[in-house]
């Protein structure tokens, strides 16, 4: 302790000797002391602002966006419809923004979109609406109210009647049924329709076998032979989705896609996983010349099928989105080369690849 001590009194005295280099030390002492603090306090406060300005930012929704349009959306019965699903597409069909309705049925949409034409899209359960809308200026105000739903998309002639007992389907009628489902997916239809006709003997109400046969009868190219037992089906059990699904697929086929659509619909309130309902629901409203509407139902499916890409790619090759189009395509290529139809997607394929523009698919 003396020893440390005598030597700070040593070294007061050589300062003490110099008044004037005593302070001229001390500056520079002071002076490189303090540099490399201020320096890094400088650089810490730079960062806590800087830190600070991007969390201001953060806080702020959707920055960069404004409101573009608001309003409320209301049942057919006018009440508020609750948790609504609103999406905002613009011609191409992009998804520009979406939202859901509150408890009262309000919504307000934000985003950056430039002013055009937009397609307005509002579904709620199985019920849709949507309307082509001019964004001039941010700020629109919109009220809709959603179609009625329809209690069933099954024939209005008569009924056909069902008794209990008939509605009891025999063990051998199933049986059948389920080798005629097997046989139909091997292609092999001749025995997939006789084994429905015996299926049909055991049971002339049997709603699946009817069903099963619109199936074979659309495979076989008779429409209209589809078309009646389809309705047959869907007549004996409005609540059998699968029979719905033959319905829309017959009325597809026959191009009458207004009551198609309402099948689809009808099927998809059943079953609502039904991939098939939304496929034909799709291919429904494609037929209608509804292409933004129809590529939203095709971002509904989650399927890679070779059907579902074909008709994907038709709808993006109608909204001009001919690089797109082109990929579908050749994904169905892909999974269906032996299919009829590919030697025509391959011309379309082809074209593209020669700079002409993307054609859809005509069957």
């Amino acid at each position: 302790m003396h020893a440390g001590g005598g030597s700070s009194r040593n070294v007061l005295c050589t300062f003490h000797s110099s008044p004037s280099s005593y302070h001229r030390n001390v500056d520079r002492l002071n002076s490189l002391s303090r540099t490399p603090q201020i320096r890094l306090f400088c650089l810490f406060l730079f960062f806590i602002l800087l830190w600070a300005c991007i969390d201001a930012v953060a806080q702020i929704p959707n920055a960069g966006e404004q409101e573009l349009l608001h309003g409320s959306i209301f049942t057919a019965q006018g009440q508020p419809a609750v948790e609504a699903a609103v999406e905002l597409r613009d011609l191409h069909g992009i998804k520009v923004a979406s939202a859901v309705t509150d408890s009262t049925g309000s919504f307000e949409i934000n985003s950056a979109a430039a002013p055009g034409e937009y397609v307005f899209l509002v579904t709620s359960g199985y019920q849709m609406r949507y309307e082509q809308i001019l964004l001039a200026q941010p700020g629109l105000e919109m009220s809709l109210a959603l179609p009625a739903a329809a209690v069933s998309a099954a024939p209005a002639g008569a009924r056909y009647i069902v008794s209990a007992k008939q509605l009891r389907v025999p063990a051998q009628a199933r049986e059948r049924l389920t080798t005629a489902q097997q046989s139909f997916k091997k292609l092999k239809i001749d025995t997939a329709e006789q084994e429905i006709d015996d299926a049909l003997r055991a049971d002339p109400a049997f709603v699946q076998a009817f069903a099963m046969r619109a199936f074979i009868r659309l495979a076989q190219k008779d429409v209209k032979g589809a078309v009646e037992d389809a309705r047959r089906a869907a007549s004996l059990d409005p609540e059998d989705a699968e029979s719905f699904v033959a319905l829309a697929m017959s009325y597809n086929s026959l191009k009458e896609f207004q009551e198609a659509e309402d099948a689809a619909w009808r099927a998809l309130s059943l079953r609502h996983e039904s991939w098939q309902g939304r496929l034909e629901l799709a291919k429904a409203l494609y037929g209608q010349g509804r292409f933004v509407v129809a590529l939203r139902e095709m971002d509904e499916l989650n399927q890679d099928f070779p059907d579902v890409h074909l008709i994907r790619a038709n709808v993006l090759a109608r909204l001009n989105r001919a690089q797109e189009a082109a990929g579908e395509f050749e994904r169905f290529l892909q999974q269906a080369p032996e299919d009829p139809r590919s030697e025509q997607v391959r011309r379309i394929v082809a074209q593209r690849a020669s700079g002409a523009p993307c054609s859809a698919f005509r069957p």
